[in-house]
């Protein structure tokens, strides 16, 4: 009983992969796997802990700043000697001491910690928009992949639609010529056409498997050549899609990061304000010659400005809106270019759509072509040869259909991409 358990257990844990490896996958599936599995990915999570801390320290810049300074030295000369009316002189100390404790607390820093937690989230959201870019490219080589071993699938299922029909005569000749009412040539050479869809067999099945293993290392996950993969359902509504493409995002965090290290510059020309204590420490022999520590407390309000920032306001004004200005450049060329993308996909779709409105109408044909060339070779008024090349011609009409419905659906599915969705 606890054996079973056991088991069941054990499959339970591994049926996903058993999923993935006899079962079938999505394209969507896969796109997700491969951005999960690719390393780049893993930089999202060191960005927001990155980001966490430093605007954690960012925080801590309000908190209680003490300070504590010492001074200790041999006095050789200088220090006069001092006494009270009636007393003899004392010869102070040769060594003495100061000791200063400063407590400073900030009150306004003039938007200086604001700030700099800003640029600290869109430093973190320009770089994660970057890394998103180029996990983008992954997902357009899984598409090519994805889709190549569509075709190879096609490519397949009309072999074995061939090879049936040109089994079934070859048996027919094959018999026939046993029985002395046939030519061992036509056996000959339907047989040598049967090799040939053989070979064409095991070249697509080859490629497959290589298809197969690049997409099981783009997902991290293993596929066996059994796999079978779903044709996408995409429709006419990605042609008037929103564009979601991750480069907008990018473009939009990058302007985002240069106006607020623009805020920042408006910070270094404001005052700062605290609360500032300090305390003041003396040994003895300092004073008038005292034989006790002297201290001495003081606490108030501490104003600073440092007008340096005045100087370098406008220069970095200018450089602020350069990088602004950079940054909409790039924007408007990747925008012309997708715009020029998306015209591309969109008359693939239209071209594969005038295509596909013969193509029914030629298959019907070929079969018909095909369907009659039987008949005629059964009869004995036509060829092996030319019934093969009626079976050949039925299989291209049909090839070729396949091929322009994936096309369409390939180009939809770019389209569809193109826009980031």
């Amino acid at each position: 009983m606890r054996n079973n358990a056991l088991t069941i257990t054990v499959l339970w844990m591994f049926f996903p992969l058993l999923l993935l490896g006899q079962g079938s996958i999505a394209l969507e599936e896969c796109t997700t796997l491969a951005r999960a599995n690719y390393p780049l990915i893993k930089q999202h999570a060191l960005l927001d802990k990155s980001a966490e801390y430093t605007i954690s320290n960012a925080n801590k810049a309000y908190l209680p700043q003490i300070s504590v300074t010492g001074i200790g030295g041999y006095i050789i000369n200088g220090l006069p000697s001092m006494s009270l009316p009636g007393l003899p002189a004392q010869e102070p100390d040769k060594v003495q001491a100061i000791a200063l404790v400063q407590l400073n607390q900030t009150i306004w820093d003039g938007g200086a910690t604001k700030s700099s937690k800003e640029i600290t989230k869109a430093a973190t959201a320009s770089e994660k928009a970057s890394i998103d870019v180029q996990l983008y490219t992954i997902q357009d080589r899984v598409t090519q992949i994805f889709f190549g071993i569509l075709l190879v699938d096609e490519q397949l299922k009309l072999l074995e639609l061939s090879e049936k029909n040109l089994k079934l005569n070859y048996d027919r000749l094959r018999l026939s010529n046993e029985n002395g009412l046939g030519y061992r040539v036509e056996v000959d050479e339907v047989e040598a056409e049967l090799l040939k869809v053989e070979q064409r067999r095991i070249e697509f099945k080859y490629t497959r498997a290589a298809y197969i293993d690049m997409l099981s290392h783009f997902i991290g996950k293993p596929l066996t050549p059994e796999v079978v993969l779903t044709r996408p359902a995409v429709s006419d509504d990605v042609l008037t899609g929103v564009n979601n493409r991750p480069e907008i995002i990018w473009y939009n965090n990058r302007a985002r990061l240069a106006e607020t290290q623009a805020a920042m510059d408006k910070v270094a020309l404001m005052p700062k304000v605290g609360v500032l204590g300090a305390g003041i420490f003396i040994s003895p022999g300092m004073q008038f010659a005292t034989s006790k520590i002297t201290n001495l407390a003081i606490v108030g309000l501490s104003v600073s400005w440092n007008t340096s920032g005045l100087y370098r306001n406008g220069n970095n004004k200018q450089l602020n809106q350069i990088q602004l200005d950079r940054v909409s450049t790039e924007r408007a060329t990747f925008e012309f270019n997708q715009s020029l993308e998306l015209k591309q996909f969109g008359a693939d779709v239209a071209k594969q759509r005038a295509i596909l409105q013969n193509d029914n109408k030629i298959v019907e044909l070929k079969t018909r072509i095909h369907e009659s060339q039987q008949l005629k070779f059964d009869n004995g008024l036509c060829s092996a040869s030319e019934l093969i090349n009626s079976i050949n011609n039925e299989q291209d009409a049909r090839s070729n259909q396949r091929l322009h419905e994936l096309q369409l659906l390939k180009s939809l599915y770019a389209y569809k991409t193109s826009l980031g969705n």
